[in-house]
């Protein structure tokens, strides 16, 4: 219980001091709750105890624009600033990340990166765990569902979320309601929300108008982003990719169903959009080529903003599709890239940095990042977000629903030391497959074939321990309620 004693009366503290030790609470921990310091004053008296510094980081430019008032506040309240960033796109830091791991440099003191880098980063020895940090300002990391166990690497927390980057289901609703009639007569049965992608493909076939230019999917289905939509269809259908040995599990039913899915897109997809990544597509979707997508949630506020978009009000968001493969029914959206700050262990600011980290992570703070409709790179993650006004304003009170319900069921990508080489060899195949130069039959076991090397290299021994922290990242729900 946490109560402001300014806003009662002595008869009123007394009484409500009386109720919270009748359910438990002792009195002196009803006084430290009633004063309770906010956590924002929390990190400040933490970061005071620590000498002023100028901090350097890796970080994409239009992330940091949109975190500069927090950041100035911060520097006014402790003297710890942001003196000087390299800015690299949040796709490449990876594997710059992973050069300063070999290095041991220590020229940047955060790196804001995928976390979904965190096992390949710990482990080479680049990350501080912010578990002490993190109970020296009482602070933590309150991400809607199980979104938190994004940051955590074998016990420890290596990350703070400053973006959600969830994928979310979109759908122009007035084209379904237009056509509504002739999908009834067509199907004996009135459209509705899909539950399955077999449903989706169905609705996505129906609504396709190429005459009118509108295409029935803008799901990415270029090398660099259309593994994404995969992991989905083979989560949902009840795959995992390892077995307990770290043998690969992808040649089976589930890989098939999940290869058969992906494939099938090509019926309603643009000819070109094997070569297309966000600066296309979203063009498309904002100025009414496309009929529904599953697709970061950050589009939201684009596609509701009638200056940039000629959809906005025309589209329906909600939880992305799933499956009954497995004989139940699941949904399994992706988060990837989840950008968040992440402290060089070998930096000498490395205090400073994560108390920066968590001040960006806050409620209030987190807010005003995610909601800012300038800098728009930032998306809710925090439960707070969810009922904040400034949010539901910026993704709209239905938009923000949807986002809530698919970061219940939020997956990562291979969460391994590795990750990008397993991801780029399973991107590899499936894209070259969707364009014909590889046959569908031999994706699957091609990609296992590269997965064991790929496995002895890094090391069976080391990626078994580390198959805990990737279970402990899925969702605990099948059906987000």
């Amino acid at each position: 219980m946490k109560i402001n004693f300014l806003d009662f009366t002595r008869r009123e503290f007394m009484k409500k001091a009386a109720i919270a030790v009748a359910a438990g609470a002792t009195p002196a921990s009803f006084v430290n709750s009633a004063f309770a310091a906010s956590e924002e004053d929390r990190i400040i008296a933490a970061a005071k105890k620590l000498k002023p510094v100028g901090l350097r980081g890796m970080i994409w430019s239009l992330y940091m624009s949109g975190m500069k008032n927090a950041e100035a506040e911060f520097k006014k309240a402790t003297g710890i600033s942001v003196e000087s960033i390299q800015d690299i796109s949040v796709f490449v830091i990876p594997q710059r990340a992973m050069a300063e791991a070999v290095s041991r440099s220590d020229k940047f003191d955060f790196f804001h990166v995928d976390s979904n880098m965190i096992p390949s980063l710990a482990s080479a020895g680049l990350l501080e765990p912010l578990d002490s940090y993190m109970k020296q300002a009482d602070f933590k990391i309150d991400a809607v569902g199980d979104f938190a166990n994004f940051m955590k690497y074998q016990g420890s927390t290596y990350g703070i979320p400053t973006d959600g980057n969830v994928h979310t289901q979109f759908m122009r609703w007035d084209l379904v309601d237009a056509g509504k009639k002739a999908y009834e007569d067509k199907f004996g049965k009135s459209p509705e929300w899909p539950k399955t992608w077999e449903d989706d493909q169905q609705m996505m076939e129906f609504f396709q108008n190429t005459d009118n230019k509108v295409w029935g999917s803008a799901n990415l289905r270029n090398r660099a982003n259309g593994v994404t939509w995969w992991y989905m269809y083979f989560y949902s259908a009840g795959g995992f990719p390892f077995d307990d040995d770290m043998n690969p599990t992808l040649n089976n039913k589930a890989g098939q169903y999940a290869l058969d899915t992906y494939l099938k897109i090509k019926k309603v997809s643009h000819p070109e959009a094997a070569g297309w990544g966000t600066p296309q597509m979203i063009p498309r979707m904002t100025q009414g080529h496309a009929f529904s997508c599953q697709y970061w949630d950050g589009v939201i506020s684009l596609a509701e903003n009638p200056k940039k978009s000629k959809t906005a009000g025309k589209w329906r968001y909600g939880l992305v599709p799933g499956s009954t493969f497995s004989g139940k029914q699941v949904h399994r959206s992706i988060s990837s890239p989840i950008a968040s700050i992440l402290i060089n262990r070998y930096s000498p600011r490395k205090q400073q940095a994560a108390m920066m980290a968590m001040w960006m992570a806050t409620l209030k703070n987190s807010a005003s990042i995610v909601s800012d409709r300038v800098n728009t790179f930032h998306d809710p993650w925090h439960k707070g977000h969810m009922s904040n006004s400034l949010v539901r304003k910026a993704y709209t009170p239905a938009g923000v629903d949807a986002i809530e319900q698919n970061l219940k069921v939020a997956s990562p990508p291979i969460y391994l030391t590795g990750m990008l080489e397993f991801q780029d060899i399973l991107a590899k195949n499936i894209s070259e497959a969707y364009v014909g130069q590889l046959s569908a039959k031999d994706v699957l076991p091609n990609t296992e074939k590269a997965w064991k090397k790929i496995v002895r290299r890094v090391g069976k021994k080391k990626l078994k321990k580390e198959l805990a922290s990737y279970k402990a990242v899925f969702p605990t729900v099948n059906v987000p309620s």
